[in-house]
C-alpha cells in the first residue's frame, strides 16, 4: 500500500496541494494519512496519479 504521507512529502506537496490535484477534500486526505479512513480504489487511484506513484 501506498503510504500517502510519506509520498506526498517526497514530492513536495502540501495537503492542500494534494487534495486540490486529486480532487479529494483536504480533511479527507488527512484522515486516509492519519489512518482514521481509507480511500476508496478510485481515490487512492486519483491520488497516486496527483503524485505520479506507479500502481
Amino acid at each position: 500500500m501506498v503510504d500517502i504521507r510519506e509520498e506526498r512529502r517526497a514530492a513536495g506537496l502540501s495537503q492542500s496541494q494534494l487534495a486540490r490535484a486529486a480532487g479529494v477534500p483536504q480533511p479527507n486526505l488527512s484522515a486516509y494519512e492519519n489512518g482514521r479512513r481509507i480511500p476508496s480504489p478510485e481515490v487512492l487511484e486519483r491520488i497516486k496519479r496527483a503524485l505520479a506513484v506507479r500502481p
